[in-house]
C-alpha cells in the first residue's frame, strides 16, 4: 500500500509539473482532476464514496464543464446511492476548484478498475478540451463475508469465550470463597472462647 501511494504521488507530481510548464506555453483554461474515495475498504453491500475535485491551473475560465464518469462504474456493478455520476459546471474561473461525490454501492465483489473520469470543457473563445482525472488503478472489492469476517465485532465468539472461561474461573473461585467462609467462622468462634 506504502509503495502505491508513494508511486501515485509521483506520478501527480510529474503530472503537476507537466502542466504547470504547459500554463505557461499557452493561455487556456487547464484544468485539473483528482478523482478518489472516501472509504478505508471497499465492500460488496456497503456505500462507496467517491470524489471529485477539478483544478483550473489556467489563465482563462473554464466554461461549460462537463464530469462524466459513467463508463467507470456500470449499472450492473454499482448502484447510485446518492448524487449522481455526472455533474455539470457553468464555469470554473481560472485559480479556482469544485468539486462534486457521488455515493455507490457495489453489487459484486473481486478487483475492480476505477478508470478516470472524463472532463469535458470549453475556452473562452468555443473551442471544446478534454482531459481526465487520476487514475485509480485495480483495486479489491471485498465480498460481504470476507469483510464481516475482518471487521465485524465477533459477538458470537466473546460470548462462547466468556462462557466457557466462567466456569475454570468461578469454579475454584466459589471452592476459595466456601474454606475461607468456613475458617473465617472457625476463627471468629476461637476468639470468642
Amino acid at each position: 500500500f506504502q509503495h502505491y501511494y508513494i508511486t501515485n504521488n509521483l506520478r501527480m507530481s510529474i503530472l503537476f509539473v507537466i502542466l504547470f510548464a504547459a500554463v505557461a506555453a499557452q493561455e487556456n483554461p487547464i484544468l485539473l482532476a483528482s478523482k478518489d474515495f472516501l472509504n478505508d475498504v471497499i465492500a460488496e453491500d456497503k456505500h462507496l464514496t467517491m470524489h471529485y475535485v477539478i483544478h483550473n491551473i489556467g489563465t482563462e475560465v473554464a466554461n461549460d464543464v462537463v464530469v462524466d464518469d459513467t463508463a467507470g462504474f456500470p449499472a450492473g456493478e454499482f448502484e447510485v446511492v446518492s448524487g449522481a455520476l455526472s455533474a455539470t459546471f457553468d464555469s470554473i474561473p481560472a485559480g479556482s476548484n469544485v468539486s462534486h461525490a457521488v455515493v455507490l454501492k457495489p453489487l459484486t465483489s473481486g478487483m475492480h478498475n476505477f478508470v478516470p473520469a472524463v472532463i469535458k470543457y470549453k475556452n473562452p473563445s468555443g473551442d471544446e478540451l478534454v482531459t481526465f482525472s487520476s487514475f485509480l488503478d485495480n483495486n479489491p472489492i471485498l465480498s460481504t463475508t470476507e469483510y464481516n469476517r475482518k471487521h465485524s465485532p465477533h459477538l458470537v465468539d466473546w460470548l462462547i469465550f466468556v462462557g466457557l472461561c466462567t466456569p475454570v474461573l468461578l469454579i475454584p473461585f466459589l471452592m476459595w470463597h466456601s474454606s475461607h467462609s468456613k475458617y473465617e467462622s472457625l476463627a471468629a468462634k476461637a476468639k470468642k472462647a
